[in-house]
């Protein structure tokens, strides 16, 4: 736990760790020094920040509109002078943030004593710096848990001191305050070494590390589930559970088609030869899989990192694995590498790569003894999971780890700390693997998980700004992750849909993780290829709008529904992105696109459309800010499915 003296005013504080590591220094009004490594490759030494114009005794007043307007005040360089604050602070010990509910409570968030910094985006040292303040774990305010409180100071050198904004909470009792300024760029970078912090094998600690930008920037994957489950391809990827429970048209079919399941025989009688679920890697060959052509075909889709399924719940592995002996897709089956296969494609089409990894097997024996005897000798996680994860991070290097499936019939087999000991995973992830600037976990690791975004339920849509960073896992077909043969033409999401289920997540702060399922013999069938050529299509012509975008101050257009906003993160270039192309009038031109939001447009404004050259006619009027659409013929409209229109100079 870090220790020291912190005040805005000349004096020199060391805040120290567990293993007597320096991890801040503060020198002169308020320099911080924060270690250029691991963070940035081949920048060994110290970077120096100069916040002491970030200083505010009197601390920096600012509302969280998405929590019931919520008020925090924030001091970067010190405590608060309680004295100006309302009388449910002044009643808490001296600290630099605090969290007030009018007449609730008022719980400090972060003691000086407890201080870490780090830069703000693990692969560039020089995007900022990220403080952190907690207050440990004892009891703190009306709540028995420990708060804190991150202040990412991004560098921004136009923005001068700037001021604190968009405040959240996530995860719980952790607090998230943005700020763009200028003292957020280093001002100096030493040859001595700083040390850097490490990440402690607990969540609250977890949630401390900054996350890689370049995740918040790619908004567009492509997810794949393939396994055994794909030579059957009926119904989903549940099937062998379906099978083992007995669901008649699972059972039948595979009786019929296979062979003899022996599942509940007196139920479902059959004659022939045997073939029970752990004989379909005789048939899973994957023999027109082509890693290149996959990794094309996601490039020309538009999507700009990619999550295949190392091993689902079933507990096959695409990959070598020596905690599955001959239940992997080396040792039996197609007899080949297919991860490794695809990473290397991936990569090199110039892609992200991520793993899929489902924590829990079905019917491993270690992990229904696990279930058995109350989780009190995890054996399935010490002698299989582990060892499997920290396998394929050191093999493959993935930078995106995508957990899943933390569950089992014992309640104890939920727990993400207790059980799966995903906290000990991680930090070790954080700290000493090959991808520790780079790589990210989602938050599937159990009950009370942490990590880098939030994933939420499958085909998650909430239609709104979410203020921490979310992913939507979204299928092609209607009802399968894997593919299902069964289904026909018509439980597949058109383009259309597809498309403006991209928008409306990245506009609401997510990425679209797109799935489709490959065949057993390695094809990805045309029905999907079409939809992700045509969504390749649309990103050719509209990826500016998508793009290293983050939500505008609206996301949904109130009386326009089908309008969605974004806005480029680099040019301040706000986007409209309109579902439906206005109908044509009796003088056979396209109505306006009125946008209701902007209600006082700046005149010097002006307005484009992606595809189209020239600048548009638009105008204020009291029902909103107006776009007159140019006639185009169909023959020559940029794109389908929605179209944009650049904002440039919009406040």
């Amino acid at each position: 736990m870090a220790v020291g003296v912190f005040r805005c005013t000349i004096v020199v504080v060391i805040a120290v760790v567990a293993f007597q590591k320096s991890i801040l220094t503060v020198q002169g009004d308020c320099m911080l020094d924060v270690n250029n490594y691991p963070w940035s490759p081949g920048l060994a030494g110290c970077l120096k920040y100069n916040l002491s114009a970030l200083a505010n005794p009197e601390g920096f007043r600012i509302t969280d509109e998405s929590n019931n307007g919520t008020i925090y005040y924030v001091n970067v360089c010190g405590n608060i002078q309680t004295s100006g604050l309302p009388k449910l602070c002044q009643s808490n010990p001296p600290a630099p943030a605090y969290q007030f509910w009018e007449n609730v409570q008022c719980p400090y968030l972060g003691l000086l004593a407890n201080v870490s910094v780090y830069p703000v985006d693990p692969g560039n040292s020089s995007a900022g710096v990220r403080v952190v303040y907690h207050n440990g774990d004892s009891a703190v305010g009306d709540g028995p848990s420990a708060r804190a409180v991150i202040i990412d100071i991004v560098c921004d050198p136009s923005a001068g001191v700037g001021q604190p904004e968009r405040a959240y909470e996530w995860p719980l009792l952790t607090y998230r305050i943005k700020w763009r300024s200028a003292h957020g760029c280093p001002v100096t970078t030493t040859a001595a070494a700083c040390p850097a912090p490490p990440f402690e094998a607990n969540w609250r600690n977890l949630a401390f590390r900054p996350r890689p930008s370049w995740y918040d920037d790619v908004k567009f994957g492509i997810f794949l589930h393939w396994g055994l489950f794909s030579v059957p391809s009926f119904m989903n990827e549940w099937y062998w559970e379906m099978l083992v429970s007995g669901v008649p048209d699972v059972v039948n079919f595979h009786n019929r088609v296979y062979g003899c399941s022996g599942i509940m025989p007196d139920k479902f009688p059959c004659t022939g030869e045997e073939f029970k679920y752990n004989d379909f890697p005789k048939l899973f060959h994957a023999e027109l899989f082509d890693a290149d052509a996959w990794a094309t075909l996601f490039k020309n889709a538009g999507a700009k990192y990619v999550v295949l399924t190392s091993k689902h719940h079933e507990g096959w592995c695409n990959f070598p694995s020596k905690q599955h002996w001959n239940w992997n897709s080396m040792d039996v089956g197609p007899h080949r590498d297919l991860v490794g296969e695809l990473t290397d494609s991936v990569r090199a089409a110039g892609l992200h790569m991520g793993l899929y990894h489902s924590l829990r097997e079905w019917y491993n024996p270690l992990f229904l003894e696990d279930n058995a005897n109350n989780c009190t000798d995890p054996k399935f996680v010490d002698e299989i999971l582990l060892p499997t994860l920290k396998d394929i991070t050191n093999r493959y290097k993935p930078e995106v780890i995508w957990a899943d499936g933390a569950s089992g019939d014992n309640p104890c087999s939920r727990d993400s700390t207790k059980y799966w000991k995903a906290p000990e995973f991680i930090s070790w992830l954080y700290n000493e693997s090959p991808v520790n600037r780079s790589v990210l976990v989602n938050a599937r690791w159990g009950t009370n998980s942490g990590g880098d975004y939030y994933t939420g339920s499958d085909r998650y849509s909430p239609g709104k700004i979410v203020p921490q960073k979310w992913e939507s896992c979204y299928t092609v077909q209607h009802g399968s992750w894997g593919f299902d043969r069964t289904e026909d033409i018509a439980m597949y999401w058109n383009t259309t849909f597809l498309v403006h289920q991209l928008v409306e997540t990245v506009s609401c702060n997510g990425n679209l993780l797109l799935n489709v399922g490959p065949t057993a013999d390695g094809r990805i069938v045309p029905a999907f290829e079409e939809r992700l050529l045509q969504m390749g299509d649309w990103l050719k012509v509209n990826g500016d709008s998508i793009y290293g975008t983050k939500p505008w101050h609206f996301q949904n257009d109130t009386m326009q529904e089908r309008l969605w906003y974004t806005q480029s993160k680099t040019t301040g270039e706000v986007y409209a992105i309109s579902f439906d192309w206005p109908a044509v009038g009796e003088d056979g031109k396209p109505g306006d696109v009125v946008l209701t939001q902007v209600k006082d447009a700046p005149t010097s404004v002006s307005v484009s459309m992606f595809g189209v050259d020239g600048t548009l006619a638009s105008h204020q009027a009291a029902d909103g800010f107006h776009i007159t659409v140019p006639a185009i013929d169909a023959t020559r409209m940029p794109c389908q499915h929605a179209w944009v229109f650049a904002l440039t100079g919009m406040n």
